[in-house]
């Protein structure tokens, strides 16, 4: 059982950081350098902002249940 857990655990890990490279991180950081650039947005490029913000959660969960997984597959948790 401890090995199939750490198996998907690695899986999870691999396919949350796959994600996360491909999306992004599903906030945005702030850079302080005082230039702001403005992009008009319009419905597609909400959509796809939309997208992206929950293929990048999506991600972020992924990496956080695999670790959870490995924690509790060398804990012997069952």
């Amino acid at each position: 059982m401890a090995d199939c857990m750490t198996i998907t655990g690695l899986i999870l890990n691999l396919a949350g950081v796959l994600l996360l490279f491909r999306y992004g991180m599903p906030f945005r950081v702030s850079s302080d350098d005082g230039e702001r650039v403005v992009v008009p947005a319009g419905p597609e490029t909400k959509k796809l902002d939309k997208r992206y913000e929950v293929i990048g959660y999506i991600g972020l969960a992924a990496i956080v249940i695999g670790t959870l997984l490995q924690i509790f597959a060398v804990l012997g948790v069952k």
